[in-house]
């Protein structure tokens, strides 16, 4: 066998070596980790059942309640918000790694020019001067793909802070909605107050007079007294409720905590859905799961740059220059030298510390598996447990209309009978705080049916 037919044997027998020893050193941990993905969402149960028709839903939050102030907040949110500014810069710090990942495959050039003028100090007439130009470059061609490990878990960790960052948004609008119904309730519950103040004030005031007639006995006058007192009380507490419903409202807004927001005199309409439709595809949409999916394969990705920093490494470097030749001399290439090197290094001792570091990321992996289980889990039981509240407040609420109207009737014909002296002031007072529960939890229940209906847009995820 002539000498190049040992060379080409050599070549084919380095790259069988390099492919067998890359097939040998492929883990089974990607493969093993989509299949417990692909088993965790075939275990769906068959019970999530609640189906959406997607030309039911709003486009966006700003169309999703009729409440021009509304919408107006939510621009507000979305442009002052500071958590979403920070969450907005921490998805611009991930490209920025990324791209810095990213340069790790291309080739590293460096130069640099120098000159010297030597002069003896007797004769700064005579001068020698010399000069010199260098260039270098290094390259590593990544052949065990270390590198492009490192960039794919670059990308994984984008993907993961833009779902974040997503899902933040639509979190920090849908508390903004929040907010503005609590301030519009507390509002209500002002007023409800006030209202019942009225009417007590003006009890006190017929039972004083009756009690200086000899119609009633001291104890009716101080129950009056009492229920007055108390609702003055609850007057101060429904004022501050409103005063600080608008400061967290302000914060949100990425103010300092303003009290004097203006907001509708009464809550929008909720908005019905529809229940038509399976809403399988949420594992696609839903901003959680898509993160949590993102950060499984982040720590794959990272699994396989730990597992690989052993492995060795192919360096090229070259450098072309010329050192200490006169500046005359610079632009002859006589004076300038090449030189190509090529290495190949391997860490061969380094105590354990990669073995327990693959072990740590194995271990992270088991854990994104596991939090991305409980999120899927997780969006199953938003779904139906914010459809279901929707449903179950929205009866609860026809209820509670019936039971005020005639809580309401029963108030008016109760005082009619005390100021005709037919009955007690606790008969009226008893109506009274029948009639001021029901209303209270009306109000209540009509807001907490929109924190429902934003709980349900929020469990949809992006399918539109």
């Amino acid at each position: 066998m002539n000498d190049r037919s040992r060379v080409i044997a050599m070549k084919v027998a380095l790259l069988s070596a390099t492919s067998l020893l890359l097939v040998a050193c492929q883990s089974p941990a990607s493969n093993r980790v989509l299949g417990d993905i692909a088993t965790d969402e075939a275990r769906l149960p068959s019970a999530w059942q609640v189906m959406v028709e997607a030309n039911t839903l709003p486009g966006d939050w700003s169309v999703l309640f009729d409440d021009a102030q509304l919408r107006d907040y939510l621009a507000i949110a979305e442009a002052n918000n500071l958590d979403l500014k920070q969450a907005e810069a921490r998805v611009r710090q991930s490209e920025a790694s990324l791209r810095q990942s990213r340069v790790l495959l291309g080739p590293t050039v460096n130069a640099d020019l120098s000159a010297t003028g030597l002069s003896d100090l007797t004769d700064f007439d005579q001068t020698s001067d010399r000069g010199s130009v260098n260039a270098s470059g290094t390259w590593n061609p990544d052949i065990f793909g270390v590198n492009r490990a490192t960039i794919r878990q670059a990308e994984a960790q984008l993907d993961v802070q833009r779902a974040r960052t997503a899902r933040l948004r639509r979190a920090i609008l849908a508390q903004t909605a929040r907010s503005y119904f609590q301030i519009i309730e507390a509002d209500q519950q002002l007023g409800l107050a006030q209202e019942n103040l009225t009417f007590l004030d003006e009890t006190k005031r017929v039972s004083e007079a009756r009690f200086e007639a000899g119609d009633i006995a001291r104890s009716d006058l101080a129950l009056a007294e009492l229920e007055y007192e108390n609702a003055v009380a609850g007057l101060r507490n429904q004022e501050f409720a409103a005063r600080s419903a608008r400061r967290a409202l302000s914060i949100i807004l990425g103010d300092f905590g303003s009290a004097d927001l203006e907001v509708s005199e009464r809550l929008p309409n909720d908005t019905n859905f529809g229940l038509s439709a399976l809403p399988a595809e949420l594992l696609e949409s839903r901003y959680d799961v898509r993160a949590a999916r993102a950060a499984v394969k982040a720590e794959l990705e990272a699994f396989d740059a730990t597992r690989k920093a052993n492995w060795p490494s192919l360096r090229l470097s070259g450098r072309v220059g010329s050192s200490g030749a006169d500046l005359s001399d610079l632009f002859d290439p006589d004076f300038y030298i090449a030189s190509l090197t090529a290495s190949l290094g391997a860490v061969m001792f380094d105590s354990g510390r990669n073995a327990a570091q693959i072990e740590l990321a194995e271990a992270r992996i088991d854990a994104a598996l596991a939090a991305y289980a409980a999120t899927v889990r997780g969006a199953v039981f938003d779904v139906n447990d914010a459809f279901d509240q929707s449903v179950t407040l929205r009866q609860a609420l026809e209820a509670l209309e019936r039971g005020r109207a005639s809580a309401e009737e029963a108030l008016a014909l109760e005082q009619i009978k005390f100021d005709l002296g037919e009955t007690i002031l606790l008969d009226v007072l008893t109506v009274q705080r029948r009639v001021n529960a029901i209303r209270g939890a009306r109000i209540s229940t009509e807001r907490r049916l929109l924190d429902a209906q934003i709980d349900a847009y929020l469990a949809l995820g992006d399918a539109r």
